[in-house]
């Protein structure tokens, strides 16, 4: 990428001098800036990148900014952050890869992990790292796509408000497109659960006429919109082209009849994977072949790991927790046998019915047989007399949970820890994984 063509594509004045350098990469902190590297000097709620661009330019980078003085190896824009999406798309206009957009309410990045493990089997593939799923992240991540084009690149994409994914969707322009489920996350920015697979089908609106389209089997909204779109549609879940069912202790995919032993927990996890196998599978991967890559996925930090700390066994869910997801990892957690307890912080984003949603959770949770519950989080904190048989213990932050947990855990206990990534219940994790 040379300078002047990414300030062309941002509508942008750069020095005549300056245009034919070339952009490695790109950044939005500029503590990650390099030789070589484009800084785009977002304005933050903390702090303001304009601040740092001089230290970027000392390093030999560039810079893109929305005010200051014309100047060598900067490009003077009037918004920084439509800069960074138009860049974006121009970059992805001049990569011919196959893209492959994954979106939904829950399980975008452990359903991205297994499709990427799955498709490596047979192609070169450049994927979504970390959480970088949104309308920062997703350009920084086709702006840092490797110079050699790969033969598929997999997008992760999240939202939170309608029109977000058309937006995003126009810059990534998808061949195919994935959606994991539709859910109750970000109620508090809809009306309907409707009105979420309603925005999570922008995707697909977005998706390159005759792609795939993989979807849950029970969505009609996802279903009709990908017809009108021109799209290739596989169904996941029973009644569709791929499922799993339970024999004996083991899962099984059909129609393949393949045992998956995922190091995953969780039907919703085996969901997840069939999604992966079933998009691997219309991309010609061998069956077997994609279900040994899926099997040797570890689960990350925060999204489904299975440590060990002081005698306690934790599930680390602490990443993010919306009503759905939480409900499915209080199943795992019912299926464990011997002594149980939850650290649960508040879910974000869930509207006026926020008190129904965890009130919902708390009555599960005290259905199934905890030896305690430490809760954190005004909207747990306010409900939580629908726990009338556990032992309840309210924290005000994440130390205080950890200091309840260290004291009311038994050695050989088994405790799901699970929140919104507001909470920093994965400080908590971290800091029992060290020991400290």
């Amino acid at each position: 990428m040379r300078l002047g063509d990414i300030a062309l594509a941002c509508g942008g004045w750069v020095a005549p001098e300056s245009a034919g350098r070339i952009v490695k990469s790109a950044v939005i902190d500029s503590r990650n800036s390099t030789s070589g590297c484009l800084f785009f000097a977002l304005a933050g709620g903390s702090t303001d990148g304009h601040r740092y661009v001089d230290n970027v330019l000392r390093n030999n980078g560039m810079a893109v900014v929305s005010r200051g003085s014309r100047r060598e190896c900067v490009i003077l824009v009037e918004n920084v952050e439509q800069a960074l999406l138009d860049a974006a798309k121009w970059r992805r206009s001049n990569i011919s890869s196959r893209v492959i957009a994954i979106t939904g309410s829950s399980g975008k990045t452990t359903t991205r992990l297994f499709l990427s493990a799955a498709l490596r089997c047979r192609y070169s593939v450049y994927s979504t790292s970390g959480n970088l799923n949104n309308h920062l992240g997703m350009p920084l991540t086709i702006l840092n796509a490797p110079e050699e084009d790969p033969d598929v690149i997999i997008l992760e994409l999240g939202m939170n408000h309608a029109g977000e994914l058309m937006i995003l969707g126009d810059a990534a322009s998808p061949t195919d497109c994935l959606v994991t489920n539709i859910g109750h996350a970000h109620m508090e920015f809809f009306d309907t659960v409707d009105d979420i697979a309603r925005a999570k089908a922008e995707l697909i609106r977005t998706t390159a006429q005759g792609g795939l389209c993989v979807i849950p089997v029970d969505e009609e909204i996802l279903k009709s919109t990908a017809h009108t779109a021109g799209l290739s549609i596989r169904y996941f879940g029973d009644g569709g082209d791929a499922w799993f069912e339970e024999e004996d202790g083991t899962y099984i995919i059909f129609p393949y009849k393949k045992e998956l032993r995922l190091q995953f927990e969780g039907s919703h996890n085996m969901m997840n994977a069939v999604s992966a196998v079933l998009m691997a599978r219309s991309l010609d991967v061998q069956i077997e072949r994609a279900i040994e890559a899926i099997a040797g996925v570890s689960p990350a930090k925060g999204r489904g790991r299975v440590l060990k700390a002081g005698g306690i066994t934790i599930l680390d869910e602490s990443y993010n927790a919306n009503p759905d997801s939480t409900l499915a990892c209080l199943a795992v957690l019912e299926g464990i046998e011997g002594r149980r307890g939850v650290v649960l912080g508040d879910m974000r984003e869930l509207g006026t019915d926020a008190p129904i949603f965890h009130r919902e959770i708390l009555q599960k949770a005290d259905s199934i047989g905890l030896d305690f519950m430490i809760l954190t989080g005004e909207m747990y904190d306010s409900v939580k007399a629908a726990a009338s048989r556990t032992r309840v213990f309210i924290a005000e932050d994440w130390k205080e949970a950890l200091r309840i947990l260290m004291n009311a855990a038994s050695s050989e206990c088994t405790v799901l820890v699970k929140g919104s990534n507001s909470l920093q219940l994965g400080e908590l994790v971290r800091s029992m994984e060290e020991g400290i």
